[in-house]
Formats: structure tokens, sequence, C-alpha cells
């Protein structure tokens, strides 16, 4: 007897395209047969699977790789480089590799290259599935609208790792934040004024020192408190 083989509500999302609360509302009005485990949890048949999408091969899933680091230094550093490779690694063998994109720029900046490229990609039909490894190398701000964007394509965003290192993420908003003070101060002073050069370059140096001033205060702390 050939058992059919059961996916994980993850997993037919991720096939699909679609969001859990899609499948939930095709289980309520019976447009996918599920099968309940005796935990209660959620099934999906294969069979179901290939039935909703028109009996075409899993493996006609098209994935594009999206990786992103904020400056050029990063990149040479080989950060864009280890994120592309992670991203090879993890993604499952279902999925047909068809591009991979990459950006230098502030996850602020919604007019990226490689995200618009994505975006049409999307809009044209050309994948069904994105991989990147953090939310923030998609963007930094508005994550829910790409996310939006991109289902309405039926296209899914699968993020393959939560596990940010802290240094990482405080770099990437320091960039962040230098580039809108550098932006506005652009916009009320002028590119060229010596005020903005020189806002731009105090920006600069209290930002990166954040740290230093961070450790100056606990240790000022730790010797009022030795004190009393």
């Amino acid at each position: 007897m050939n058992m059919d083989k059961l996916l994980t509500m993850k997993e037919a999302c991720g096939i699909l395209g679609v969001t859990t609360k899609t499948i939930q509302r095709w289980d309520a009005s019976g447009k996918i047969a599920i099968i309940r485990t005796p935990g209660g949890r959620r099934r999906i048949p294969l069979s179901e699977v290939e039935r909703l999408l028109g009996k075409k091969s899993i493996k006609q899933r098209k994935i594009a790789i999206y990786a992103r680091v904020s400056s050029n230094e990063q990149k040479q550093k080989g950060d864009l480089d280890r994120q592309t490779e992670f991203l090879k690694e993890k993604i499952d063998t279902q999925y047909l590799l068809v591009e991979t994109i990459t950006d230098v720029g502030s996850g602020l900046n919604d007019r990226r290259k490689g995200l618009l490229k994505l975006m049409n990609l999307a809009s044209e039909g050309r994948i069904t599935d994105i991989a990147i490894r953090y939310k923030d190398r998609l963007t930094r701000f508005g994550y829910g609208y790409l996310e939006k964007y991109f289902e309405s394509f039926h296209v899914m965003i699968h993020v393959l790792d939560d596990d940010e290192k802290t240094r990482t993420v405080q770099e990437e908003l320091a960039d962040d934040l230098i580039s809108i003070i550098t932006n506005f101060s652009g916009k009320l002073y002028g590119l060229r004024n010596e005020k903005h050069k020189e806002l731009q370059k105090t920006v600069k140096e209290v930002i990166i020192d954040v740290p230093n001033l961070s450790n100056k205060i606990e240790e000022r702390d730790d010797c009022s408190s030795g004190s009393e």
C-alpha cells in the first residue's frame, strides 16, 4: 500500500507560495483535504499540494536568492559572499535556483537595483520563491508591505536565519542612521555646504564611538556603586 507523503504546514506553504492563514481558510472551506495528527497538528498530503498546483512537478518552483550589505567595506570583507553561500547551502533541493541577486546599500533605500529586479521577477511570474538570510536584508522598515507585494504574485519569502550577530546589527543600524541624517542634512543645507559636511563628520564620529560611550557609562556607574 502506497502511503501519501504528509507535509507540515510550513512545507506546504513554501511549495504553494501562500501563508498559513490561507491554508487554514482552504481547510475550513473544503478546498484542501487536511489530515490531523493525534496531537491535533495539521498535515497536508503531497497529492493535495500537487492537485492545487495543477499536477505540476514541485521541482518547477523557482527560487531567487537575495543578499545585501550596507557598504563596500562589508563586501570587501566577504560578508556578501558569505550570505549568498549560506543561502545556497540552506535552500531545499526541491527548488530550482534561477537568480542570485545582491545589493550594496542601505536597507532604507527602496530604489536598490537588486530589490527592483527581484520585484520585477515576481511580477513577471519568473520566480515562485525568495530566500533571504534575515528580514532586514530585504528592507530595514516596512517588511510587511514587501511581503504583501510578493504574496500578491504568489511568491513566498523564506527567512533562513534569525540568529543575527549583535555587532553586525549595530553596524547596519549605524549605517542606516547616518544615511537618514545625511539625506536630510543635504536637503536642508545643500550637499556642498560646509554645515552639511561638518554635521556628517560629527554624526559618523559619534555613532562609531557609541560602543565606547556605553563602556564609559558602565565604568562610571561601577565606580559610583563602589564609592557608596
